[in-house]
């Protein structure tokens, strides 16, 4: 579990510091305030420098292109002369990935996903980049570090011809179990696959208890032979759980992406989309649990108050107290700042209805 992270030179962020990191974690603030950065830095520096993961965030953001504007948007105001860093503790470990600039095609070699190159780990492509050059692809080089040793990894994306390429320069990547997900990224092929992972793994109850508490019909699920969910209400036939609606869609949704995580870090943009503030309370309850049950890490985004509220309703009692984390993003100066509420602190906002968005 990430206990802390700094952010430096990657989207909107200019420098952020996030501490006393926590089970459950939820961002709030304003538009274009960086919620969903701090997302996406938490999802590559999980990553271990895959170079497949900044693609990745831009299809989150429906950008299905590459070029070298696309390429600069990673870095604040689009300045390629510094490299992003993000770097953060995880199980005393310390964890670090910085991400630079490929300016010159000569620091490119045989694009290849799999097969390590050799290569001079000491100098990363960016170290070439100035303001005006244009920019290739991407050099990342990532480092974790523990009591025993220190380890590194370099890889790069880039652009060549029409395709993206990909390569490992040196190095093993071994990535944390990490899930980004928003509503794009969602299909119902994908949610099917995983339902099917956990029947299989006899954890579907925790699905079947949740929904019941959505509507008390709710016997259990079944996959079809198409990849369609289907739900038994109790009636002669199953019904396709869509037709059951979107609040019905969303906490299976989020569940199953909580077990999909076990043992890693869920990243969800914007989790009440689709909820209505009813069901809020269901949601954050199910997710705890899940959070507990199967050693995940959370890390959300909301515009919400009714989010926030639900979140403290849902994690009351003494137990509880030290799990969530709230964290408020807010613009000043052109920069990011963030400040931390702990359950404590939210009750009281909450009690004299404070502002806490």
């Amino acid at each position: 579990m990430y206990e802390n992270l700094r952010i430096s030179n990657f989207r909107g962020i200019d420098e952020l510091n996030i501490d006393d990191l926590s089970r459950i974690n939820l961002f709030v603030g304003a538009n274009n305030s960086g919620k969903t950065s701090v997302l996406e830095a938490l999802f590559l520096l999980s990553g271990a420098g895959n170079p497949r993961l900044p693609t990745s965030i831009n299809s989150f953001r429906s950008l299905k292109f590459v070029s070298d504007n696309v390429w600069r948007s990673f870095f604040n105001r689009m300045d390629i002369s510094s490299p992003i860093v993000v770097d953060g503790l995880e199980c005393a470990v310390e964890k670090k990935l910085a991400i630079s600039a490929i300016a010159d095609t000569s620091d490119l070699g045989e694009a290849d996903s799999h097969s390590p190159k050799d290569s001079d780990s000491s100098s990363q492509a960016g170290s070439k980049a100035t303001s005006e050059s244009s920019i290739v692809g991407l050099d990342l080089l990532y480092e974790e570090a523990d009591s025993q040793a220190t380890r590194l990894t370099r890889s790069q994306v880039f652009q060549e011809k029409r395709d993206v390429r990909t390569r490992v320069v040196e190095g093993k990547l071994e990535p944390k179990r990490a899930l980004f997900t928003n509503d794009l990224t969602i299909t119902y092929s994908e949610i099917a696959l995983r339902l099917e992972r956990m029947l299989v793994d006899k954890k579907d109850q925790v699905l079947v208890d949740v929904a019941r508490k959505l509507d008390g019909s709710v016997s259990g699920f079944v996959l079809g032979a198409n990849g369609t969910i289907f739900v038994d209400t109790g009636l002669s036939k199953m019904l396709p759980v869509q037709l059951l609606g979107n609040g019905m869609v969303k906490l299976l949704v989020v569940n199953l992406n909580a077990y999909e995580a076990r043992n890693g870090i869920l990243l969800i943009d914007e989790i009440d989309n689709g909820l209505h503030h009813s069901s809020l309370g269901l949601l954050w309850k199910s997710l705890i649990r899940s959070a507990v049950n199967y050693d995940v890490q959370i890390v959300a985004t909301t515009h919400s108050y009714e989010c926030i509220k639900a979140l403290v309703d849902s994690s009351e009692g003494e137990s509880m107290g030290n799990l969530i984390r709230v964290f408020r993003t807010e613009m000043a100066d052109d920069k990011i700042n963030v400040k931390a509420f702990d359950r404590d602190a939210l009750t009281r906002f909450i009690e004299r209805e404070w502002e806490v968005r």
